[in-house]
């Protein structure tokens, strides 16, 4: 047991020394880079498929290595909660003994002057309230002790001045603050949720105004949610958002300088009011809408056909639906409809799927 808790004592001692963390931090460091490299699972899943499908068995090592879930990773949770651990256990006893030495005073003079590496002797012809104001006044900025000649080791009276605990608390101010963001972020990333979904707009049709709304009241409403392990989903903040219109901005050079988006927007029990009441927002990339507890963001746009079929009997069928974006920079898009045929026509309903309408463009 002795030779057990020893070995626990000197690995306790190693985790939390500061070379300990700067070298986990460094490997912090290391470790985020594969995530800003190869693409996330939980920011796009369909690009990682791809990204199998393109390496074969390589993009399977990768995958086994969680290099694909970077910052979810069993690895990078690993490095973290130990960098974390070794800067608290590092900071908290430095903080508690500069405490101490900050609250003590310096120490007196030792009686032989002789143990001190640097040390000089001399006399003056100045009065001893001038040599001791001149003292004072040389060691302004330092935290001085005045001790009689009856507390003096040596029996005689002597000034002890010492400093640098300032670049000592700029230090641990600084170690403190980086264990701040860290715990922050991690307690971020636990209570965390945020959604994504296509509000289709401009289409210039009256049956389609439903979908120019949306509405922060169940997840089911979101094309894509991800969340904390302590978020449950119950949680939500409930907002509604209805856009008006969406306007892309280009340079000459073909590269995107602003979308804009006016929308209006009702938070909490003003949703149930009539949207004529709801509050208008200028909606752009970079200035987000900002309600009390949410941020709704603007990314991006793509394209939403508009496709009509007309039957042989001269019924209608209409649908808008949104393409993926498989390309950003040409705005080359996919997508699929399916259209049903009218129920008169095929009143047998194995003929009416046999007869269903399907578009890919």
């Amino acid at each position: 047991m002795k030779k057990i808790s020893t070995a626990l004592r000197k690995a306790w001692h190693w985790l939390t020394s500061m070379r300990t963390a700067l070298a986990l931090l460094f490997l912090l460091a290391l470790a985020a880079i594969p995530g800003s490299l190869l693409p996330q699972r939980d920011l796009n899943e369909s690009n990682v498929n791809d990204f199998i499908a393109s390496n074969g068995r390589v993009a399977e090592i990768y995958d086994k290595l969680q290099l694909f879930d970077v910052f979810s990773s069993t690895w990078f949770s690993a490095i973290f909660v130990l960098l974390t651990i070794s800067l608290v256990g590092c900071i908290i006893p430095r903080s508690w003994d500069h405490y101490k030495a900050w609250k003590t005073p310096p120490t007196r003079a030792p009686k032989n002057l002789n143990r001190m590496q640097m040390h000089a002797k001399g006399e003056s012809e100045r009065s001893f309230e001038e040599m001791r104001t001149q003292v004072k006044t040389r060691l302004k900025k330092w935290r001085v002790s005045e001790f009689s000649a009856e507390e003096d080791r040596a029996g005689a009276y002597t000034i002890s001045a010492e400093r640098g605990y300032g670049r000592e608390l700029a230090n641990l101010i600084f170690h403190i603050s980086l264990v701040a963001v860290l715990l922050t972020v991690a307690f971020g990333r636990l209570v965390y949720y945020e959604g994504q979904v296509i509000v289709i707009t401009n289409t210039g049709s009256t049956d389609l105004e439903q979908s120019t709304e949306f509405c922060n009241t169940s997840l089911s409403n979101y094309d894509s949610f991800r969340a904390g392990p302590l978020f449950d989903g119950t949680g939500l903040h409930e907002f509604c958002i209805q856009a008006h219109d969406f306007v892309a901005d280009y340079l000459p050079n073909g590269q995107a300088e602003m979308f804009t988006s006016n929308i209006s927007y009702a938070k909490g029990e003003d949703i149930f009011n009539d949207p004529e009441t709801w509050e208008d927002y200028q909606l752009k990339v970079n200035h987000p809408l900002r309600t009390d507890n949410n941020r709704i963001y603007l990314q991006g746009h793509g394209f939403a056909p508009t496709i009509t079929v007309e039957w042989p009997n001269g019924e209608k069928r209409t649908q808008t639906v949104q393409f993926r974006p498989d390309d950003p920079t040409f705005f080359l898009s996919s997508g699929v409809m399916r259209f049903d045929p009218p129920a008169g026509m095929y009143p047998d309903l194995y003929d009416r799927r046999q007869n269903q309408l399907a578009i890919q463009g």
